[in-house]
């Protein structure tokens, strides 16, 4: 009966990373982030972009960093942000595992949030943002594109 038991401790754990859907994992971060629809890959959303002419939302976050997780309560849970948020391609880089992106855009601290268009080029930049002061930039760029 001992064995069993073994046996099945060791035997649940394997199952349960076998059989969870690959987004639920740890790797993928992009589900943290609320009900905003992102992608952790910067190539695929500038394809995206130019397909459907549509502006990029990059956050530069990390798990540690106490601003980010309070726009990840805050600003990315407003109805409103994620409701604008349809009208960008919104992307999440880990500020930790993407040194080279990180590097490119000169992110020091964060979070940082850009909006670029579908080569690359940074439209805005901007900081911590609460819900109001994201639907402005979001607004702001979209003007800027039209």
């Amino acid at each position: 009966m001992d064995r069993t038991w073994r046996l099945y401790a060791l035997a649940a754990p394997l199952a349960a990373i076998l059989f969870v859907p690959a987004a639920t994992r740890a790797g993928d971060e992009s589900g943290m982030h609320g009900p905003i629809p992102w992608t952790e890959s910067l190539d695929a959303a500038r394809k995206t972009a130019a397909q459907q002419k549509k502006v990029i939302l990059v956050d530069f976050w990390a798990t540690w960093c106490g601003p980010c997780r309070q726009m990840l309560k805050t600003t990315y849970q407003d109805k409103q942000v994620v409701e604008r948020a349809k009208q960008f391609v919104p992307v999440l880089i880990n500020f930790d595992k993407s040194p080279a992106i990180v590097k490119q855009y000169k992110v020091g601290q964060i979070p940082v949030v850009l909006f670029l268009d579908s080569k690359g080029n940074v439209l805005k930049r901007a900081q911590f943002m609460d819900a109001k002061a994201m639907l402005r930039a979001m607004d702001e760029v979209g003007k800027k594109r039209h």
